[in-house]
């Protein structure tokens, strides 16, 4: 296993590890800072993982030209 030659450009296309890591946060922030749990929804995680599914599902303009 190695990393790929262009890694830093398709980590900046790859929008399902962005909204893993917006779920992330914002379920730390609902967890340790009860003050936002009045203006954050309990389902935003949720909707941030499947969102994240989705992109990963969809062509993220990540070419497949490593062999």
């Amino acid at each position: 296993m190695h990393l790929l030659p262009d890694w830093r450009g398709i980590a900046k296309r790859a929008w399902s590890l962005r909204l893993i890591e917006a779920a992330a946060i914002a379920d730390l922030v609902l967890n340790v800072v009860p003050y936002f749990a009045d203006f954050l929804p309990w389902w935003v995680t949720i909707a941030l993982l499947a969102a994240a599914w989705g992109a990963r599902l969809l062509s993220q303009g990540v070419t497949n030209d490593h062999k």
